[in-house]
């Protein structure tokens, strides 16, 4: 078998998660309202980098004691960054000064067992134990959130790296001549082999990460009318036809409400189309605020808004109906505007989660036949 050199390896490995993260921090220039944190992650590759340098340069001009404290401190600046990065990224962010410290423990420690014979064996401890713990601490924080692919990819590649590190911090404490590396040469392999492989694998699934993170941000903007927050009506005819067939296959009540706001065009012709989306804004924040979970709210198209509420009995959706009709905005310097409600519920002869709204659209009619600022129940 070839024998491996590690500063050899972990040299190309640091060369190329340094381009990694060059890309990384392209990527977040490229999405900044939806990627955050990326700028640490890409610090983390940089450094690690210097670890590069430290390693092989600095040996030149000062002692070799100096130039592997130097490595091991950017070392754990490099898993100090990811884990602030990583944190930032799921919105868990650690603070600055939380980073200053952890990088400033690091390097103090390193300088207290750079000072006194026989420190090396406790240099290393001391650095494998802290790299482990941060590493550790991003498996933690990655496996909390939601698991898709990448975030299984990340926990198993930086859980492995754990594994390695602690594998490491136990020979090199049993062996320490050689730091139990040079004395095994299939150990000499597996470290090579294995360090190189994850600093360069995770800055790549990083990069999944934040392809998905963007790709969900696209889909959300695709289903979400951009004024109001609420569905648009694509996502509300997909997503309720979905709970249509739910409700059919459960025989559950399904009621949808078509709700209108009265004489808007005056509110707009009087005040202004920007104070008109301010009405529909704040109409549309009021009623989702009284609608009683789970329910589906889209914007059907203009002023005009569908509500889906399964499993709600026709009692209960009237009053909430009547909830919203009587709510009256919080905000002084909107106008006041009234909202015309039209009913319906899942008949055994209705067909599609259209027919259900063109049903309620018929209650709608009604309740502005009848005068407006009312709910009026679908004719059968």
């Amino acid at each position: 078998m070839a024998h491996f050199d590690l500063p050899t390896v972990i040299t190309y490995s640091g060369l190329m998660a340094c381009v990694m993260g060059l890309i990384l921090l392209f990527l977040e220039k490229s999405y900044p309202a939806y990627v955050k944190g990326v700028s640490l992650w890409a610090t983390g590759a940089l450094i690690a980098s210097l670890a590069v340098f430290s390693r092989v340069w600095l040996r030149s001009f000062v002692p070799d004691s100096v130039a592997i404290g130097a490595q091991n401190v950017c070392l754990m600046s490099t898993a100090v960054f990811f884990l602030g990065g990583v944190c930032k990224f799921f919105e868990q962010p650690l603070s600055r000064r939380q980073i200053a410290v952890l990088i400033g423990v690091a390097a103090v420690a390193m300088a207290v067992f750079a000072s006194y014979h026989g420190g090396a064996v406790h240099r290393r401890l001391f650095a494998r134990i802290y790299l482990i713990a941060l590493y550790g601490s991003l498996v933690w924080v990655i496996r909390r959130q939601p698991q898709t692919l990448a975030t299984r990819l990340m926990a198993a590649l930086v859980g492995t790296l754990v594994v390695l590190l602690t594998a490491r911090m136990v020979v090199g404490y049993l062996d320490p001549s050689g730091d139990g590396v040079d004395s095994h040469e299939w150990l000499q392999t597996v470290y090579a082999v294995g360090f190189s492989s994850t600093d360069v694998l995770i800055p790549i699934v990083a990069i999944l990460l934040i392809t998905e993170k963007v790709r969900s941000a696209m889909e959300t903007l695709a289903m979400r009318d951009s004024l109001t927050g609420v569905l648009t009506r694509r996502a509300l005819f997909e997503l309720g036809e979905s709970e249509f067939a739910g409700c059919r296959r459960r025989g559950a009540k399904l009621s949808a409400m078509m709700l209108d706001l009265d004489h808007f065009k005056e509110i707009n012709d009087t005040y202004g189309h920007h104070v008109g989306d301010q009405v529909i804004k704040d109409f549309a924040e009021r009623a989702q605020n009284i609608l009683r979970r789970p329910f589906l709210m889209g914007r059907y198209g203009g002023e005009e808004f569908v509500v889906l509420l399964p499993d709600v009995s026709f009692a209960e959706v009237a009053t909430v109906a009547e909830r919203i009709r009587d709510a009256r905005s919080p905000d002084p310097d909107l106008p006041e505007y009234h909202v015309s409600i039209g009913i319906a519920t899942l008949q055994p002869d209705t067909e599609s989660v259209s027919a259900l709204i063109q049903k309620a659209d018929q209650g709608l009619y009604r309740a502005k036949q009848l005068g407006r600022n009312r709910v009026e129940m679908a004719m059968a």
